[in-house]
């Protein structure tokens, strides 16, 4: 049977529903979040002093397959994955080919507390939209009692960007993602 949704057809619907529905902002956004007690973690939860430089170093890396920041391969038959030089969030951030050999970037970090998740998660999202809205990236956000997600898009041709946090367990899991653009 012929499948005649193709992916840039959903792309196209959903940056129409964000613009429809009023998502997407091109300045800062706030919401509210309930919040837990805190306790001090140290936990490398925001990217070094030159964020703008080392976000647009991983955007640019997206042609290449982000080949610059690959160190050794992880040894899994299931996918095409490698460790990385270059850590957004966490210490453990990958390299990942899907099945159309398309690279994504991922790093995941966890953190035990709600209200040290949520201002990580929104101090993050904060130097994201600092970094793309003035070259005209696009920021919906949406949140949940267990999860924000934080999704920036330029284009369908660009590689989108989403910073996500969720509740796992008793704690806390904040990811950030560059993957293949949604026209692809």
């Amino acid at each position: 049977m012929k499948n005649y949704i193709t992916p840039s057809f959903v792309a196209f619907v959903l940056v129409v529903a964000f613009i429809l529905a009023g998502c997407t902002s091109k300045t800062n956004q706030t919401t509210t979040t309930a919040t837990t007690t805190t306790t001090n973690q140290s936990v490398k939860t925001t990217v070094i002093p030159d964020e703008c430089s080392t976000i647009n170093k991983l955007i640019n890396g997206f042609e290449s397959g982000f080949n610059s920041i690959k160190t050794d391969k992880v040894n899994n038959q299931f996918t095409n994955q490698w460790r990385t030089n270059s850590h957004m969030i966490g210490a453990n951030c990958t390299v990942t080919l899907n099945k159309s050999e398309q690279a994504s970037y991922q790093c995941q970090t966890p953190i035990n507390t709600q209200t040290q998740t949520v201002k990580s998660h929104q101090k993050l999202a904060k130097q994201l939209r600092q970094c793309l809205t003035k070259t005209g990236w696009f920021e919906s956000q949406k949140e949940t009692a267990s999860s924000i997600y934080s999704t920036f898009v330029l284009d369908t041709k660009t590689p989108v960007i989403t910073l996500s946090t969720n509740q796992e367990g008793n704690g806390f899991s904040t990811r950030f993602e560059i993957a293949p653009p949604l026209g692809l």
